[in-house]
């Protein structure tokens, strides 16, 4: 780097191609936006400040594995151009929607092409900090708590049969957050199916009736995405998880362990 901060290593990846971004588009600090092509079609988007270099996206601009041969960044409209020997691919860097519906979840993102405006996440929004995600810079606007109670979601009930197989789930919103499942016997750690966290229940019983929460917390700001009361019911119409959704849950779950693995 032109800046004297030392070399870019990235543990584990190969990277063929880079394109680097230095305009700035929004934030405070001196950094740089990277994007990175790995050798399986991936691409990394990485920002790169005085003290540190981190990845705050992935993309597969592809279906199937290819080999990258060219990126190239319009900065005007923020679209990444990407192609393969027989494809040439448009992505919006710039996708803003995605990053959560709260200033916190906005600026925890540290996307440098997108800030909060004072009701979303848009690429035209000015608050963000891309070098230190720090979040409290939302109350400067006085929209925390508004929002979040716009946001939360409603407590949902699942009667349940005794003895039956159901999982839960709520969405990965970020990657550098932590998720837990909060429920009646404690709290649990998620198991990551691709964008989701699931908490399974293996055999509903009385002992697992109450209030299931999924939390994540980054950076020390915490939140509920999904909240859930389970209920013992000896009706027919009970919810149930079939046997076969149950195996392709299994099915995941392997992968999802193997995967981990290494």
């Amino acid at each position: 780097p032109a800046s004297g901060s030392g070399p870019i290593l990235f543990k584990h990846h190969n990277y063929t191609h880079i394109y680097v971004d230095a305009s700035h588009p929004r934030g405070n600090g001196h950094h740089v936006v990277m994007f990175l092509s790995l050798s399986d079609g991936r691409i990394h988007e990485v920002v790169q400040t005085e003290a540190q270099s981190f990845i705050i996206a992935e993309y597969h601009p592809f279906r199937n594995q290819a080999h990258i041969t060219s990126i190239s960044l319009d900065t005007s409209s923020k679209k990444l151009y990407v192609s393969s020997r027989s494809e040439l691919v448009q992505l919006n860097v710039a996708n803003c929607t995605q990053y959560g519906s709260t200033c916190e979840e906005c600026v925890l993102s540290r996307k440098p092409y997108c800030g909060w405006d004072g009701r979303s996440c848009t690429s035209r929004g000015a608050l963000q900090d891309v070098v230190r995600g720090n979040y409290t810079i939302c109350s400067e606007i006085r929209a925390r708590s508004s929002l979040l109670s716009n946001f939360r979601n409603q407590e949902k009930t699942v009667m349940l049969s005794p003895q039956s197989m159901y999982f839960l789930s709520c969405p990965v919103l970020s990657h550098h957050a932590r998720y837990t499942w909060h429920h009646p016997g404690g709290v649990l750690p998620c198991n990551h199916l691709e964008d989701q966290c699931i908490f399974l229940i293996d055999n509903m019983s009385e002992a697992r009736e109450g209030k299931y929460k999924c939390e994540s917390e980054e950076s020390g700001y915490s939140r509920v995405l999904e909240e859930h009361e389970l209920q013992l019911s000896r009706t027919s119409e009970a919810g149930t998880l079939g046997p076969t959704v149950w195996v392709c849950v299994s099915a995941l779950m392997v992968r999802s362990f193997c995967s981990s693995s290494y």
